[in-house]
């Protein structure tokens, strides 16, 4: 049942925990210096949820396109393009109609005319070329820049699709240089970033520059935050307390009151710290 607590735009309003806020304000205070960043941390400790609420404040000053590449089966750069035009047409939408109000050379002028349907295909079919129209219309309209917050680009290191996705890594960080407002977040798995320190180290200097851990675990602080919004006591706060469990799992815990659900099975099979 922990799929009923998988983050959304929605529930991603909300960040508890001085711990995974730390996370936030490292990002945020990154964002303006390091155009690659990668959010690691292992599976249900907060990463989706993390990234959706660093790309909502981000929306203040950046055009941030968030996608969720998990179920896709080509990773190459123009087909995450144009699932993330397709899953952020509204904020596309916004940024063409400010656009409109603004004197924009003829290259810009004719950009902002095509229809979301043409800039799916322009962005499939040439990503670099259509990434840097939309990043200089950013510029053009008064904003920062453009992020692409890309989720769980591979799933594993086991993913048949793990050396498109490096490739448009690759390809991503070869234009930054003449991009100057682009930026793109990553969330990874530990494993995903095991496997490309084996086989792309040169990609993996790169990475490293700009990682943020997710925390494992919650601290006490953490802890009494997450009691008190959801009036965790007694059983289930002992349960939580004693228990190596994931941000998803402690969430689900908090707001089902059910353990079973949420992939404990009884608080016997909890491992115990």
């Amino acid at each position: 049942m922990q799929s009923r607590l998988l983050a959304t735009p929605e529930r991603a309003n909300v960040l508890l925990g001085p711990s995974w806020r730390a996370v936030k304000d490292k990002i945020m205070n990154m964002i303006n210096d390091y155009q690659l960043m990668a959010l690691i941390g292992r599976a249900g400790s907060g990463k989706t949820h993390m990234v959706l609420n660093i790309c909502s404040e981000l929306r203040r000053e950046w055009l941030c396109m968030y996608l969720d590449a998990a179920q896709l089966t080509d990773k190459k750069l123009g087909q995450l393009l144009s699932v993330a035009v397709r899953n952020n047409e509204d904020f596309i939408k916004g940024i063409v109609r400010l656009a409109k109000s603004k004197r924009l050379n003829n290259t810009l002028s004719r950009f902002i005319k095509l229809s979301i349907s043409e800039l799916e295909a322009a962005s499939l079919n040439y990503p670099v070329d259509f990434l840097a129209m939309l990043h200089d219309l950013t510029l053009a309209v008064g904003l920062k820049g453009l992020v692409l917050a890309i989720d769980e680009g591979a799933l594993s290191q086991d993913d048949q699709s793990i050396g498109s996705f490096i490739t448009a890594i690759h390809t991503l960080r070869n234009i930054m240089p003449r991009l100057s407002g682009l930026r793109v977040i990553l969330t990874m798995l530990p494993d995903v970033v095991d496997y490309i320190a084996k086989n792309d180290p040169p990609l993996f200097e790169i990475l490293n520059m700009g990682v943020v851990n997710m925390p494992d675990y919650l601290t006490e602080d953490d802890l009494m935050e997450i009691a008190d919004i959801y009036d965790l006591n007694g059983e289930l706060l002992g349960l939580i307390k004693a228990s190596n469990l994931s941000m998803r799992q402690v969430i689900c815990v908090a707001e089902l009151k059910e353990p079973q659900r949420c992939g404990l099975q009884s608080e016997v099979e909890v491992t115990i710290s």
